[in-house]
């Protein structure tokens, strides 16, 4: 028991270390070499005021000197930190592969947060985890190098014929602006393939396709796009989805497999 509550612990602490990249990296500034201060006053904050989650409940989300809201993305990333350290110790506890599902899944939490708010999955994570994803599988026992290297090469395929396929039979123009998916997606299933492994792409891409369907329904139905006829140009971010579906293939994979398999 005292094992998972650090692993929770500790998930919290690399959740509020995460909200730093999410803020600063927009903006260009350095990760480390800047203290923490509040958005609103810009003033720097002691450590009290930062702990993970416990600060946020204690200030009762409000600067401790300006007195703004704080936005609910810091504790909900703390939070989702928390959460999944507990989930990967529960489900690998004591294994090695820890260390690289550990950054997996915090790349996978700034990936989604960041294209949830600007609708940007940037090269500086994703490429970076690529490369990561390579070289873990040549030292930790969880898949083979061919299979990470097959799995984000296949990723990075399947997605860009999907991407080019679209804006081709659309006819759209090629301003980035137009496009049916973006290449940081295309760069995200890659990493995921690199992390997951080849066996992994179908059932990912099947998760994030219905997952996204439904979502992009229930956003147009919840916003009324759908009947002011725009609703061919809404961009909806599709990161968080392949994201999800990536944790689902992690935690469950062999159960999903098995209950699809059954409807055969």
């Amino acid at each position: 028991m005292v094992f998972y509550f650090l692993a929770f612990l500790i998930g919290l602490a690399v959740g509020s270390s995460l909200n730093v990249i999410i803020t600063r990296l927009p903006r260009g500034e350095p990760f480390w070499t800047i203290r923490s201060r509040c958005l609103h006053c810009h003033t720097p904050l002691p450590w009290f005021n930062i702990l993970p989650l416990v600060s946020f409940i204690w200030l009762r989300g409000r600067c401790r000197f300006c007195q703004q809201f704080i936005p609910w993305r810091y504790p909900a990333v703390e939070l989702a930190g928390g959460l999944l350290a507990l989930g990967l110790w529960a489900k690998f506890p004591h294994s090695p592969v820890l260390f690289t599902y550990a950054p997996f899944t915090a790349a996978l939490i700034v990936l989604t947060v960041l294209d949830l708010q600007y609708g940007w999955l940037p090269d500086a994570i994703t490429l970076p985890g690529i490369g990561l994803g390579l070289g873990l599988s040549l030292i930790l026992p969880y898949h083979t190098f061919l299979e990470a290297l097959a799995g984000a090469l296949l990723g990075a395929l399947l997605f860009q014929i999907i991407r080019k396929s679209y804006e081709f039979f659309s006819r759209w123009r090629h301003d980035g602006s137009q496009q049916g998916m973006g290449g940081g997606d295309v760069k995200l299933l890659a990493l995921i393939g690199a992390f997951l492994g080849i066996k992994s792409l179908p059932l990912v891409i099947f998760i994030s396709a219905a997952l996204g369907t439904m979502g992009g329904l229930l956003s147009l139905l919840a916003t009324g796009q759908w009947r002011k006829g725009i609703w061919r140009t809404t961009a909806i971010p599709f990161g968080p989805f392949l994201s999800v579906g990536a944790l689902a293939y992690l935690f469950w994979g062999e159960d999903l497999m098995r209950f699809l398999s059954g409807w055969e």
